[in-house]
């Protein structure tokens, strides 16, 4: 239990890591000339390194575990990203860093995932991994309000230094701390591989959900809130913090809501059904008055981030049907889809946003952005409605 308390807190980073940017962003563009564009490319390389890193990290956790996997990358791959970012002197710069920090972070998640499937009973899975999330949700508390009051006290270089430190401090953790499971062997023989798990029909309904539920608040929470309160309602870092803080609440609790509501209702397609409509619906009210006033963004960035956070009970929809020999590539190939779906989704919106007009027009680029979001977003929860369920408990009537 101890080693997953030290991964937690890994977390706890890699989420702070992928939200920093909303509330950095006066600072970036006042010292490095960054543009909300480049700012949004920097983000978006964040989450498509950190998904491209999944294929590797599902290999690495069935061969070697969980342990060296997670504490390596993290500490000297994250803690290089860390460390460049503090000392940037260029857009290109942060950009480079991002890559290094996606990468970084990208098996913290995905090991402990791999010990919930492999050490605990599977109906505990959707609520111990709900649980991991809603913690190291915590990141984006630290990365909103927290941070903006850091940043004017010390200054953004100097605060990433100290991040740095801690990155590579609770890699230490994981090295020592954490226990790796015993190796299962497929009884069909050989090891399987990623195509194996894409020929399950089951998942095709449910991996494109996972691929763009949380591009909406991953993307709204990491840079577009930033820009759109700064320069469509001329708000401060300091405010601009204030309002992300309350939607990374939202995100935690809603993380943690979900956690137990499978068991409660013995249904996981329809919980995740119902929450995603809410949050699709309060994402279309935001889409339909681009210029409502702050207090109204501020409520709908909130609902959007409490009923958007089910990835732990759809990564438990998903992941009931991959056998325990591909416990790893099974994980991490549904953690590609999650994250790959920000990344892409980012560089999608940038594009958008300059064609729209970019910084020149806020209101009416930031505007285009979210109706992208609204259209995927739509489109894929149509789609997961044909979904087959995966009850915690199929005895049950």
């Amino acid at each position: 239990m101890t080693g997953i308390l030290v991964l937690a807190g890994a977390y706890i980073i890699s989420h702070f890591y992928r939200s920093f940017l909303a509330v950095l962003s006066p600072y970036l563009e006042a010292d490095l000339g960054m543009s909300s564009a480049q700012m949004s490319d920097a983000l978006g390389a964040w989450f498509v390194a950190f998904a491209v890193s999944q294929i590797p990290v599902g290999v690495l956790l069935d061969r070697i575990g969980p342990r060296r996997t997670s504490a390596l990358m993290f500490g000297v791959i994250g803690g290089f990203g860390g460390g460049l970012f503090a000392i940037a002197q260029s857009p290109t710069a942060v950009l480079v860093a991002m890559v290094a920090l996606g990468v970084g972070c990208s098996p913290v998640l995905m090991a402990s995932v791999y010990l919930f499937k492999r050490s605990f009973e599977p109906r505990r899975f959707a609520a111990l991994a709900s649980t991991f999330i809603a913690i190291g949700l915590a990141g984006n508390i630290i990365g909103s309000s927290p941070l903006a009051l850091a940043l004017e006290a010390w200054g953004w270089r100097a605060v990433m230094m100290v991040l740095t430190g801690a990155t590579v401090a609770l890699a230490l953790g994981i090295m020592v701390l954490v226990k790796d499971p015993p190796n299962v062997d497929n009884k069909q023989g050989g090891q399987g591989s990623y195509l194996d798990i894409l020929k399950l029909r089951e998942l095709w309904s449910i991996l494109p959900l996972i691929f763009f539920i949380y591009s909406v608040a991953g993307g709204l929470r990491g840079i577009w809130a930033g820009p759109y309160l700064a320069k469509v309602h001329g708000l401060s870092a300091t405010e601009i913090g204030t309002i992300t803080f309350w939607m990374a609440i939202a995100m935690v609790a809603g993380s943690f809501a979900y956690g137990p509501a499978d068991t409660l209702f013995n249904t996981r397609k329809w919980v995740v059904f119902t929450g995603a409509v809410i949050a699709f619906a309060a994402l279309m009210f935001w889409v339909l008055n681009p210029a409502a006033s702050a207090f109204q963004v501020a409520i709908v960035l909130v609902i959007i981030g409490f009923f958007s956070l089910c990835y732990g009970l759809l990564m438990a929809h998903a992941t009931a049907n991959i056998p325990d020999h591909l416990a790893g590539r099974g994980v991490t190939l549904v953690n590609f889809f999650n994250m790959g779906g920000v990344g892409t989704m980012q560089w999608v919106t940038s594009a958008v946003y300059r064609d729209a007009g970019g910084d020149a027009e806020p209101l009416i680029a930031i505007s285009s952005v979210l109706w992208v979001y609204a259209a995927c977003f739509g489109a894929t929860l149509v789609l997961y409605a044909f979904s087959k369920d995966a009850k915690p408990n199929p005895a049950a009537v």
